[in-house]
């Protein structure tokens, strides 16, 4: 499996110590440097992000990341599948 956006440290090292809500799947909310503000993240094993809930590609450069949170409803949320993965899985 080839990912196509693979976190970069310290990104990785906080995401592990984050709540899965399935087995290696974590949901967060992203940060950017210039204020905007993306919610339910999905990353994969703490290191790939994998999707994003209304967005087709990710809409914004790794680089540009400025924080990853996980709140309440990123540690157990109510919509748990439907995700439109960005990784071709075959």
């Amino acid at each position: 499996m080839n990912f196509k956006y693979r976190l970069q440290e310290p990104w990785i090292s906080k995401v592990s110590a984050m709540e899965e809500f399935a087995n290696g799947a974590t949901q967060a909310t992203i940060k950017l440097k210039e204020g905007r503000v993306f919610h339910k993240a999905l990353i994969s094993d703490a290191t790939y992000l994998i999707a994003m809930r209304g967005f087709d590609d990710l809409p914004f450069d790794l680089i540009d990341i400025d924080e990853i949170t996980q709140g309440p409803g990123d540690k157990n949320p109510s919509e748990r599948g439907g995700w439109k993965y960005w990784d071709d899985w075959k």
